[in-house]
């Protein structure tokens, strides 16, 4: 999800967010769409899946055993 964010393949809403807050100060946002309605579900699921692009390489974190047992997820 991040990735995709960040790449700006479905909206350019992280920019404009930071446009409203940090740039122009105005904290008046324009989103495109400008309404959650008008999102539609196949637009959710692009956005949740995976990079479709050859050159672009998961990351891939090492295991961590110092962790306690409470920050272990438990899926």
């Amino acid at each position: 999800m991040a990735c995709h964010v960040l790449r700006g393949e479905f909206s350019k809403d992280v920019h404009e967010g930071y446009r409203a807050i940090f740039i122009d100060r105005d904290k008046n946002p324009k989103w495109e769409p400008s309404r959650l309605e008008l999102i539609r579900d196949d637009d959710v699921d692009r956005y949740f899946s995976k990079v479709d692009d050859e050159d672009w390489e998961d990351l891939k974190l090492p295991p961590r055993s110092n962790l306690s047992r409470y920050a272990i997820a438990k899926l």
